[in-house]
């Protein structure tokens, strides 16, 4: 078992949960299962239930989307201090893109009751969760739009 003092600090190092104090990131910590998979993994599957959050701290992570017209698409590749997952936990739904571990991660996966309690705790959270949704929902058209046959836009 993972320790406290370490989930804090993995947490810590993650952009929206920087700015929570001690004492509340500490709650979280102990809400949290540190999980590992290995490089090929799949960590969580388009179309299934959103039933948790992930918190990347350790190894990359591939972003892939099937898409009827495209086959999959690879939006992006995260790395540590990357948030997954919340999407789904918002609105209650199946997964929006199936993310798969390009090297050895770890994560810290927090229950989707746990984080939306946090969100409704914590306005610093909920700013920065729709500040990176915003992000990504610009990125994931500017990557779906791009003409793969035009060399820098795919």
């Amino acid at each position: 078992m993972e320790s406290l003092k370490h989930k804090v600090e993995a947490l810590r190092a993650i952009p929206a949960f920087a700015e929570l104090p001690p004492a509340r990131l500490k709650l979280v910590a102990h809400a949290a299962e540190m999980v590992r998979f290995g490089a090929g993994e799949v960590i969580v599957q388009q179309g299934d239930p959103g039933d948790a959050v992930y918190a990347l701290t350790e190894g990359e992570a591939d972003v892939w989307l099937a898409d009827a017209q495209q086959g999959p698409v690879l939006l992006r590749t995260m790395r540590p201090g990357h948030l997954f997952g919340e999407t789904a936990v918002l609105y209650q739904g199946p997964r929006s893109a199936t993310i798969k571990a390009k090297t050895d991660v770890t994560t810290l996966k927090l229950a989707g009751p746990v984080f939306l309690e946090l969100l409704q705790s914590s306005p610093q959270v909920t700013l920065q969760i729709a500040v990176i949704l915003a992000r990504r929902l610009a990125s994931d058209r500017r990557t779906l739009t791009a003409d793969p046959t035009v060399p820098g836009t795919a």
